[in-house]
């Protein structure tokens, strides 16, 4: 995450912020606010020195007056950031802190390396080196609160530059190499990925280490491969394996490389300032090759674009190659000219290295003032050197402070691990619990709706194997009572009738007799014997009839049961009115007392030991009840589970919506009444 990524997120949090609590008017204001320091800032590219000093006042005042906390941490920032506005030094190092204070205040921690960063950037180009690693550090470590892995990148990277500038080599590559395993975990980090291995390759050729040198130059190609347009960058990289071949004494292949960077498209207009070094380098690589021929030339037209660039030190470089060249045409005068031009340069560009190579070699070339140079050279170079060391010695004590840092973080990490790992093992536990809890739970459940389920397929299919039975038996009934009632019918009819009919017709033959008290008597004998047929012929058909009016098959049925299961132990009565249609009640109610019967019948004769087992029937015009006792060793309702047949039991009388009540004692037997709606 790169800082301008930072800031737009900021600015996109602030707004969605301002939406939620700010009114109307003042979301409405916002825009503005931003446009004014934008505005401030396009204005002082610009207006002369006073006015821009006014402007950039103007803005810090505007900032620091903002009306809410997000807003001055926003506006402070980004003055922070924008260092081509601020130009005044004190002012931007009290905007610096000041955007500090204000995301302290609201604890935004990546706001606060992003303005560490900012400082650091600031003080590097101040040539404030110690500074500036220290607020890069400060930086990276805020960032590595927050597991901001591409600006901790940014901060290695930027860190290895400044100990490379310091010769602390050893610590730029370690740096370098940290940053890169960073950039490394992100995806399409390939820009700073190419960085990284091109600075790598630079502090190699400082180390003299010229095989690992181009190895990392040739990652860095690598990665530039992948970044679309980057053929400038690759021509920056291809200059320094020049320079690499070139101090490696390979200048075949040196000034192959500075030839190929000047062949490329449009280096001269996109970066005049890379072209005019392949041109130096080219022309002292063809130089140390004892080739001069044009050397001259390009000298010359480096010369006069890195003056065009203002590149003071790089100028100074050119003329010290220029006079290397004057030198070995034996042009001692001009060679010692040429120096001294470097000289100058060196001095106006504040380049202390090139400066002391320049003495160095006016010592060899001017033997009449080589004392005064060597003094020169001497002085400044022990200054450099204990400088150097100064810088070395803070940035030793720096990485200390930051490795304890880590350490002690690392050992919180630690910490903060195990007790990660210990509440994740609690909580796995917990969570183990409570899923075998679960299990149970679904198991269980789900084998009592499958006993359920099954407990209702056996019930149906008993209930309708009672029902076909209670059928068979109705209709066995019928053709048994039909048949003995056609039967009676039959010997009335055709037995008695017909004897009475040829008792009739004997006496019509006698009634021929014309005695009158004959035929007196036989007449009265016929009006008996008539009257007798038409009693018999009606109780003929009204028994025929009645074989279809009245059944008692649910009664029998239950007769049955008894019967069947009847153990010579066990005496069993059933009382009910023989007078009641127990066969109009409802099939549903005749079907489920008839199991729930048969059910206690079976309790009885299995676990009451008992000796008598009694059934009674009785209803109203509202309910039908049963009761069933017997005289058994009984037990206490209250303890025990309900077993299968209680639960039988219950099932049934809830179907038929009626209730049940058990009397029983230990010792005096059990009783069991139904009551059942009709």
């Amino acid at each position: 995450m790169n800082k301008l990524y930072i800031y737009i997120s900021a600015l996109f949090l602030l707004c969605l912020s301002c939406a939620k609590t700010e009114s109307k008017k003042e979301i409405q204001s916002t825009p503005v606010t931003n446009d004014s320091i934008s505005i401030w800032s396009a204005e002082s590219y610009e207006a002369d020195s006073k006015r821009k000093l006014e402007l950039q006042y103007k803005a810090y005042q505007f900032a620091i007056n903002s009306p809410t906390d997000s807003l001055k941490s926003l506006h402070l920032s980004n003055l922070s950031y924008n260092q081509q506005f601020i130009s005044d030094s004190s002012l931007y190092r009290q905007i610096n802190k000041e955007a500090i204070l204000a995301n302290q205040k609201i604890k935004d921690t990546a706001a606060i390396g992003a303005i560490y960063w900012d400082l650091a950037y600031f003080l590097e180009n101040r040539i404030a080196y110690d500074s500036a690693f220290y607020y890069y550090s400060e930086a990276l470590n805020l960032f590595k609160q927050i597991n901001y892995i591409d600006d901790v990148g940014y901060m290695y990277l930027n860190m290895a530059g400044i100990q490379m500038k310091i010769k602390d080599y050893i610590g730029s590559e370690a740096n370098t190499v940290k940053a890169i395993e960073y950039y490394k975990t992100l995806e399409n980090n390939n820009q700073q990925l190419y960085r990284s291995y091109n600075l790598l390759g630079i502090i190699l050729t400082d180390l003299k280490d010229y095989e690992k040198s181009l190895a990392y130059y040739n990652e860095a190609l690598f990665y530039l491969e992948k970044i679309p347009n980057s053929y400038i960058d690759e021509a920056s990289v291809i200059n320094n394996i020049g320079v690499t071949y070139r101090n490696y004494k390979q200048y075949d292949k040196a000034i192959e490389n500075f030839e190929e960077v000047l062949s490329t498209n449009n280096v001269l207009t996109k970066r005049p300032s890379l072209y005019a070094l392949a041109l130096s380098n080219l022309a002292t690589s063809k130089l140390y090759k004892r080739d001069t021929s044009n050397v001259r030339t390009l000298f010359d037209q480096a010369i006069k674009i890195k003056k065009k660039e203002n590149d003071l030190g790089s100028i100074a470089a050119s003329y010290y190659n220029y006079a290397e060249l004057e030198a070995f045409a034996h042009d001692t005068t001009a060679a010692i000219h040429k120096a001294k031009v470097a000289e100058k340069f060196a001095i106006e560009g504040e380049s202390n290295e090139r400066l002391l190579k320049t003495w160095q070699y006016l010592a060899i070339l001017d033997k009449n003032n080589a004392s005064d140079y060597f003094e020169k050279f001497t002085k400044l170079n022990d200054s450099l050197l204990t400088e150097e060391r100064k810088q070395q010695n803070k940035f030793a004590r720096i990485r200390f402070e930051t490795d304890e840092f880590i350490a002690e973080n690392i050992v919180l990490e630690s910490e903060k691990e195990v007790l990660s790992k210990q509440k994740q093992i609690w909580i796995g536990i917990a969570a183990g619990f409570f899923l075998l809890g679960l299990s149970i739970y679904i198991i269980i459940n789900q084998r009592a709706k499958n006993q359920k389920l099954r407990f209702d397929q056996q019930q149906q299919i008993n209930n309708q194997e009672i029902f076909n039975l209670m059928l068979m038996q109705k209709q066995k009934v019928d053709e048994v009572k039909r048949l003995e009632q056609k039967r009676i019918s039959e010997e009335l009819h055709d037995g008695v009738l017909g004897k009475m009919l040829g008792a009739r017709m004997i006496l019509t033959g006698l009634n021929k007799r014309a005695t009158d008290e004959a035929i007196q008597e036989k007449s009265k004998a016929l009006g008996s014997l008539q009257e007798i047929e038409n009693e018999i012929r009606s109780i003929s058909h009204e028994l025929s009839h009645s074989a279809y009016q009245k059944i008692s098959n649910f009664t029998d049925s239950v007769e049955t049961l008894l019967a069947n299961n009847r153990n010579t132990e066990i005496k069993t009565i059933f009382h009910f009115n023989e007078d009641e249609n127990w066969d109009s009640l409802a099939g549903e109610i005749k079907i489920n007392v008839y199991r729930i019967i048969q059910e206690t019948f079976q309790n009885a004769i299995k676990h009451a030991k008992c000796s008598f087992f009694e059934i009674t029937f009785y209803r109203n015009d509202e309910q039908f009840n049963v009761i069933m006792s017997d005289n058994g060793i009984g037990y206490n309702v209250n303890k025990g589970r309900k077993g299968i047949g209680i639960r039988n039991i219950t099932s049934r009388i809830d179907k038929l919506k009626g209730t049940f009540h058990i009397d029983s004692t230990e010792g005096k037997g059990t009783t069991i009444s139904l009551n059942i709606p009709i």
